[in-house]
């Protein structure tokens, strides 16, 4: 699923006005797009949160956070 920069800045808008509640996050991310063209970054679509590429996993067309190393 693809999101566009703008819709992401409204969701975290959003989240705020909840008052930032810890978001779990779902199975599938965004890919996050800035006028059509893939910023790089993937976004939750719950919360917004913004997640670097070595940060995701990708399987198949499912984009996932990667666990924290230890």
């Amino acid at each position: 699923m693809n999101i566009q920069m703008k819709e992401v800045l409204k969701l975290r808008a959003m989240w705020a006005a909840k008052g930032n509640p810890v978001c779990t996050h779902p199975d599938k991310l965004c890919r996050e797009y800035y006028l059509g063209a893939h910023t790089g970054d993937y976004v939750c679509p719950i919360c917004g949160e913004c997640f670097a590429p070595d940060q995701v996993e990708q399987d198949s067309k499912t984009f996932q956070i990667r666990p924290k190393s230890l």
